[in-house]
């Protein structure tokens, strides 16, 4: 787990209540990573204050709306992403 801020809160998608969306420049902690595959495979994060299970097709907050909260922050997210990239190369 590691903690980001919500840099880009733009285009919330309709099936995501506002009650359910991210709020720019609060600090979330990211639960999972994983690759999105309706969204041409971009990186998602579930967060643990937000949760979007109900709202399919999303699932995840789409990673490029967010920075990592600090520098040890980008260090955790960093090694997760290389783990995950490591998985997806054994499948």
């Amino acid at each position: 787990m590691f903690k980001v801020v919500a840099i880009n809160t733009q285009g919330r998608p309709n099936e995501i209540p506002t009650s359910q969306w991210i709020e720019k420049d609060e600090v979330y902690t990211v639960l999972q990573m994983d690759y999105m595959n309706m969204q041409g495979r971009m990186l998602g994060f579930k967060l643990e204050e937000v949760n979007i299970d109900n709202c399919f097709p999303y699932q995840y907050f789409s990673a490029d709306r967010f920075r990592p909260f600090s520098e040890e922050d980008a260090k955790a997210e960093e090694a997760v992403k290389k783990l995950l990239e490591e998985q997806v190369e054994l499948v």
